[in-house]
């Protein structure tokens, strides 16, 4: 009789496989979660460097712009006459930012300053004369200004100056000022300057501001003749810079925008700011936050720090600007004790100003939440500049 032995089972159970997909599902569901963690970590570290980043550039950008504040190249002996309603240098705290959201920052410093704005070249005095240029070139040889030969006016209003490249010269319109550093002697570009390539031809005038103001170039022939040559620089006259906090719509999925710092710029106006909506920039994007304060004691005590004052009257001239003098009665030097009564003060008192920045990232997350199960926040980043701008504590004479 045959004998069929016995054959032992291949492969796995049935229980065997449930337990494996179960095993595989956990291993699947904490790997989902180890790349969800990272993929958040990633972007929150992200979102993080990029508001660090917009914070750290808008401080460079403060800094240099804060250098050139109280920057007077239309008379280096004495200053602008500007009124109390627009001083050389004042800020506005708390201001409320115009439409807002519950989100954005309800209100924030407002910063102004005055200065001649120097162009980012300089030129050279290549002949005089207009349409003769360079036929006058040896009547206004060097010899000839240290002889003290007197200048003509019939051609000694008309200059022709190279600026070294087309866009430069370009640059130049009615209504700037110029400067010959061979004497530093300041003047009006009366009408439209005559272009060619890298050359322009400008004919000398009267500045607007001299018959309300007294200041900038009368329109009267240079004092001496110039050495052709000598060095050229352009500048625009009066200027005076805002920053503040806007609400710019660029971001389609916030019905209220986002918040910014924004640079504004115009020509000064007795009455107050007038801001020329062409030369509008963007400094920084979502920020939460601008504070702006003063100290003349070395940083012992901040004008306007914790204070919910605002606007000129209360804000400024009874608020930081009385904080301001409070410091100098103790701290100021000699005959430098208050800032009233003088509103080229900047250029006499040496002064700290102190800006903090606060960004913000772009979205909420609820990482950043100190409830993260109920709520998303977002995340801020402060970081302040102290400076002493160039100008500031320098004397006019």
């Amino acid at each position: 009789m045959a004998r069929h032995g016995r054959h032992e089972a291949s492969g796995f159970s049935l229980v065997e496989l449930l337990v494996a997909v179960l095993f595989i599902g956990i291993l699947m569901a904490g790997m989902a979660n180890v790349f969800k963690s990272s993929v958040t970590t990633l972007s929150t570290s992200s979102e993080g460097i990029s508001s660090a980043r917009r914070n750290r550039m808008s401080i460079d950008l403060l800094y240099d712009d804060l250098n050139h504040a109280g920057l007077y190249l239309s008379d280096l002996s004495s200053p602008p006459k500007l009124s109390t309603t627009n001083p050389a240098f004042y800020i506005i705290p708390n201001v409320a930012i115009t439409g807002a959201g519950a989100d954005d920052p309800a209100a924030a410093d407002q910063l102004f300053f005055y200065l001649d704005e120097p162009l980012p070249f300089e030129g050279t005095l290549s002949g005089t004369g207009g349409a003769g240029a360079g036929k006058n070139l040896a009547r206004n040889a060097a010899e000839l200004v240290l002889a003290g030969v007197a200048p003509d006016p019939a051609i000694d209003s008309t200059f022709t100056i190279d600026c070294k490249d087309a866009s430069y010269a370009a640059m130049i319109k009615q209504g700037y000022s110029v400067v010959f550093k061979d004497a530093w002697e300041t003047f009006f570009v009366q009408g439209a300057p005559t272009l060619s390539g890298a050359s322009l031809t400008i004919q000398l005038g009267a500045s607007p501001t001299v018959g309300t103001t007294g200041t900038g170039p009368s329109g009267a022939p240079p004092k001496a003749k110039h050495i052709l040559g000598s060095d050229v620089l352009f500048f625009r006259p009066a200027q005076v810079v805002r920053y503040s906090v806007k609400m710019k719509l660029f971001d389609p999925q916030k019905a209220t925008g986002v918040p910014c710092l924004v640079r504004d710029q115009g020509t000064y106006d007795a009455t107050g700011f007038v801001a020329d909506a062409a030369q509008e920039s963007i400094v920084a994007e979502n920020v939460a936050g601008f504070k702006a304060y003063l100290s003349a004691d070395s940083g012992q005590t901040w004008a306007g720090y914790g204070k919910t004052y605002t606007g000129l009257a209360a804000g400024w001239n009874n608020g930081l600007r009385a904080e301001l003098d409070t410091q100098l009665a103790s701290a100021g030097r000699q005959d430098y004790q208050t800032t009233q009564g003088r509103e080229d003060w900047i250029r006499s008192i040496p002064t700290l100003v102190r800006l903090d920045i606060t960004t913000r990232t772009a979205v909420k997350r609820a990482e950043y939440s100190a409830t993260p199960l109920t709520s998303a926040a977002y995340k801020d980043f402060t970081q302040s500049l102290v400076i002493v701008p160039r100008h500031f504590g320098l004397s006019m004479n």
